[in-house]
């Protein structure tokens, strides 16, 4: 039987692997950037270096920083508002899987029409998006690398699931760099999280042999690794063997499935507004 294996066409990754950004956003042909993030990162400074990578390559952008829980419709309707009013050309998300899942439906809602929530399920969307390049700050989700994006419709308490090609972003830029930030109890979340995917793609009845090469080598990297990332965050070859995980993680599941661990955690995050990684640490 054959088998799609979808993954980004660009994958960049290393130690200080943001700043090449701004060549990065040239190469596509774009002039000007929605930064999708949210105002901690924005406080801590984590995109200093991000933005002055854009100026130094006359790409210019705006930001909307609203994400501050898990992605909502309404982060959607603000971000793509944000995006038209500043005659933006592409998106940029820096942040962690919610940030990188809202810029992901607006780069949809943006060049489809419509709202985010016709599109919920398995290829609903017709057309791609605006072109996108995800930088995650967490070693997490893998949402960077997925054809996949959950956004919550709060109004009917449901965590609306999308699927679709359209969602792979055009670039991901991996920088374990991002990820020193990150206190204990989010570094432990999200590579929960991350081992979680591993593990169920590999177990998946959709499991596939390519599939399952970056599950059996995120599982060794998350394993080894996430305990000395919780005890000692300032171990920049821990972060980067951690963040990689992460990366191998999303590619296994988003070209085999997760399973009812995840099944079960979308209800829970929707119904008692549990974080996604959280959920799974019961």
């Amino acid at each position: 039987m054959a088998r799609t294996f979808y993954i980004p066409p660009v994958l960049i990754i290393g130690s200080g692997a943001s700043e090449q950004v701004g060549e990065e956003s040239r190469k596509l042909g774009v002039e000007k950037a929605l930064i999708v993030t949210d105002e901690v990162l924005l406080k801590l400074g984590t995109l200093d270096n991000i933005k002055r990578a854009l100026s130094q390559a006359k790409i210019q952008f705006a930001i909307y920083s609203g994400v501050f829980t898990e992605p909502t419709v309404d982060f959607v309707q603000e971000g793509l508002k944000t995006y038209k009013e500043n005659g933006c050309d592409f998106l940029l998300a820096v942040g962690g899987g919610s940030t990188i899942d809202t810029a992901k439906a607006i780069a949809i809602v943006v060049i489809n029409t419509g709202s985010i929530e016709d599109y919920q399920g398995l290829n609903k969307i017709p057309r791609a998006g605006a072109p996108l390049i995800a930088i995650p700050t967490t070693s997490g989700t893998g949402s960077e690398a997925t054809q996949v994006a959950i956004i919550t419709d709060t109004k009917r308490d449901v965590k609306m699931l999308l699927i679709s090609p359209f969602l792979v972003p055009q670039e991901a830029i991996i920088d374990p760099l991002l990820t020193l930030s990150m206190p204990r109890s989010l570094t432990a979340a999200t590579g929960i999280d991350a081992l979680t995917h591993a593990i169920e793609a590999y177990v998946s009845v959709k499991a596939q042999p390519m599939s399952d090469i970056f599950c059996l080598s995120a599982i060794e990297l998350i394993s080894g690794n996430l305990r000395q990332a919780c005890s000692n965050g300032d171990d920049r070859q821990v972060r980067e063997k951690t963040m990689l995980g992460a990366l191998q993680a999303g590619i296994a599941f988003t070209n085999s499935s997760v399973a009812l661990v995840h099944g079960m955690s979308r209800p829970i995050g929707a119904y008692f507004h549990v974080p996604h990684g959280v959920s799974k640490e019961v």
